[in-house]
């Protein structure tokens, strides 16, 4: 059975954007620093190819489909950094 993939995308007091993508039951992967929205929406189209070819298709997270766990960031991002949260 495919997992569920949700993302959002967040934007940064900085000026910048994340898209943090939650892999369910307990996968989060971040990419951090995106200098732009398009840039990030961009970002998570290319993520819906690669999921589409592994039959997970990827929605946008919203209030009623968030996952039931939190994460936070094990150490300080660098800007464009790519990370797994488990």
């Amino acid at each position: 059975m495919p997992r569920r993939v949700f993302y959002r995308i967040s934007d940064r007091p900085d000026g910048l954007f994340d898209a943090i993508t939650t892999i369910e039951p307990d996968t989060v992967i971040r990419r951090d620093g995106f200098g732009s929205l398009a840039e990030a929406e961009e970002w998570v189209d290319g993520l819906r190819i690669l999921m589409a070819a592994l039959g997970a298709p990827v929605a946008q997270e919203t209030d009623t489909e968030r996952p039931a766990f939190e994460t936070a960031p094990v150490d300080p991002p660098r800007s464009g950094q790519l990370r797994t949260v488990r």
